[in-house]
């Protein structure tokens, strides 16, 4: 009887140790790394040292952020895994239109009174210190901010001044009037502008604007 048990165990030590080594073998190839190089080619890096290139395929990432192969016989397709990930960029500044303000001035002139506006435009950046913003506005060129009313009349930017907190402001000389007739101002800010990648255009109702009095335009 006791023979009969030591034959029954035999076969399924033998199983779990074949299972064991396959494991260990596993182990072994797991530590191996993918990586792609700076010109897209796919490379795996030996647990041994060594590395070679996967094939001889591309990658590239779309507009929208999806990861393509590019095939040397010239076709391509979307990689459904993401194992490899691209270069994580930095993001640039996110920036908000916290509100515009119409300034006015008055002087007087004789009988007559004068009026001034111009039109300030409140932004806010996140992703950015204060000292960076206030190093980017002073090394900033104006001719990269326009600002219209959405009849296509152009209001020329005079200046950019830093706020607190991420904030600035930039100056537009007057404001619409009611020969005018307008519905909305916008003010586009340019690449190059803010460490801006592309132009962002920010639109405001000119029923929502304040108006406030000065003592003058500083």
């Amino acid at each position: 009887m006791p023979k009969t048990a030591v034959r029954l165990l035999q076969p399924p030590t033998r199983f779990f140790m074949l299972i064991f080594l396959l494991l260990l073998a596993g182990g072994a190839h797991s530590a191996d790394k993918k990586l792609i190089t700076d010109d897209g080619r796919e490379v795996l890096l030996n647990d041994d040292g060594s590395w070679e290139f996967r094939n001889t395929d591309r990658f590239a990432n779309t507009d929208d952020g999806r990861r393509v192969r590019l095939k040397q016989d010239g076709s391509w397709h979307y990689v459904k895994n993401k194992a490899v990930q691209a270069t994580t960029k930095t993001p640039g500044p996110l920036i908000k239109l916290e509100k515009v303000v119409i300034e006015k001035h008055e002087r007087k002139a004789l009988k007559n009174t004068r009026v001034k506006t111009r039109t300030v435009f409140y932004l806010q950046l996140e992703n950015t210190t204060q000292g960076k913003l206030a190093a980017a506005i002073k090394g900033s060129d104006i001719s990269l901010i326009e600002v219209k009313d959405n009849n296509g009349k152009n209001y020329p930017v005079t200046a950019i001044k830093s706020g607190t907190n991420g904030s600035a402001a930039v100056y537009a000389e007057k404001s619409p009037t009611i020969l005018d007739d307008a519905k909305s101002m916008e003010i586009t800010l340019k690449a190059g502008i803010f460490g801006l990648k592309k132009p962002l255009t920010l639109t405001e109702r000119i029923s929502d604007f304040d108006e406030i009095n000065v003592g003058d335009f500083d």
